[in-house]
């Protein structure tokens, strides 16, 4: 006859939907049990309920055989035996053991996370056009076996991973540049550029940094003002603009040359466009030119207070005060519709998956109407996301938005 099997000990509580948070000091363990899904709501910050992430408020030395955890041990440990101030203290700074294969789960969505920061960062530099995800993907992952940590940050992996690329000559690869303007006085603008030009050579190569020449006449005219009326100076029509291109890691010291010279930069793109065809946006070029007329009014009256009113309604009409000047404008205008269109719905799509730089970009164009329809409360709500997420030049506009 068979033997009975014997009873389940009494009492027994199965750790089914639970997981262990431990934490080692003063050479003892501390283990506590909580929910597997609330943990990292709370250490977020997200969830703020303990009770909802604590499956029971006791201290474990062997949560799974149910040792529970000296009081004298506690005190050496963290100076209370109160168990609520332990769990707490075990909950923020304890190692979080997950299954394998949650943990794959998240090592794959950080890796695809990184690959994506990485296909928006470089462009193929041969044809200056981004590598498709795809591409950047098969890259790390089949040739150089890249492995992301789950304690790192996406973006810092994210440069490290475009190092081990470039080293690696896996395929071509380099930063995408950034679009930048520089305003500097005319009479110190040669030594100037002689210095951003010097600053270009750092590592041998001259294409760190692609300077356009500087603009003269209308756009240039209108730029110098536009920068005094946002500045409130009285000298702007002294400003020469210069446009460029330039590696990410070169805008903090073309910042201070400018700085230093008695001008300053501004950020047009984060990133350049693959379509663009000179150093200064194209789609801008308009609306410099009617911005030079309203400067040169203002000029005329001797009142900045009305360069300030011409420039914070010019946003959005100038473009189209520049299109009757000739028989092409009306085609090249709906050109450039169609592009920012594409440009925006590109973006929109980045932005809603929480890039911050499309963030930046989407707000711009619902505050100046190009591919959008132009929504000055949408502009607003986009580029105060992206300034959360740090990108500085979404808190400039938010700031000159305050101003006007």
């Amino acid at each position: 006859m068979p033997k009975k099997a014997p009873d389940a000990p009494v009492g027994q509580k199965r750790l089914t939907n639970i997981c262990i948070v431990r934490l080692k000091r003063c050479g003892k363990k501390f283990e506590v049990a909580a929910y597997r899904n609330t943990v990292v709501a709370w250490r977020n910050g997200v969830e703020k309920n303990i009770d909802e992430v604590l499956q029971v408020h006791t201290i474990f030395s062997n949560l799974g055989k149910g040792f529970l955890a000296k009081q004298e041990d506690m005190i050496e440990a963290f100076g209370t035996d109160d168990e609520d101030k332990v769990c707490v203290e075990v909950l923020n700074k304890g190692e979080f053991q997950v299954s394998e294969q949650e943990r794959q789960m998240q090592v794959d969505g950080l890796f695809k996370d990184i690959a994506s920061r990485v296909a928006d960062m470089c462009v193929n530099p041969e044809t200056q056009v981004p590598y498709p995800l795809t591409t950047i993907e098969r890259a790390l992952r089949e040739t150089l076996h890249f492995a992301p940590a789950l304690n790192h940050s996406a973006k810092q992996q994210a440069l490290q991973a475009i190092k081990q690329l470039e080293a690696a000559n896996v395929l071509p690869i380099s930063r995408a540049k950034m679009r930048l303007r520089l305003l500097l006085p005319a009479e110190r603008l040669d030594e100037a550029l002689a210095a951003a030009a010097a600053l270009a050579e750092g590592d041998g190569t001259h294409e760190r940094l692609t300077l356009a020449p500087p603009e003269a006449g209308a756009a240039g005219a209108a730029a110098g003002a536009a920068a005094g009326a946002a500045a409130g100076a009285a000298g702007a029509a002294s400003l020469v603009s210069v446009g460029c291109h330039a590696e990410p890691s070169l805008f903090r010291a073309l910042s201070d040359l400018c700085r230093d010279a008695g001008g300053s930069v501004q950020l047009i793109e984060l990133k350049a466009n693959a379509d663009a065809s000179s150093a200064v946006p194209d789609a801008r070029v308009e609306e410099a030119a009617a911005a030079a007329s309203s400067a040169a009014a203002a000029s005329a009256a001797n009142s900045g207070a009305s360069v300030v009113s011409q420039r914070t309604g010019g946003a959005g009409a100038a473009p189209r005060a520049a299109a009757p000047s000739g028989g092409a404008a009306p085609s090249r205008g709906a050109a450039d519709a169609k592009r920012f269109e594409r440009i925006f719905v590109r973006n929109l799509k980045s932005a809603e998956n929480g890039d911050p730089v499309a963030q930046l970009e989407v707000g711009k164009a619902c505050l100046e109407g190009k591919g959008v329809e132009r929504d000055e409360a949408a502009g607003r709500k986009w580029l105060e996301q992206a300034a959360l997420q740090g990108v500085q030049a979404a808190t400039k506009r938010l700031q000159e938005i305050a101003l006007t």
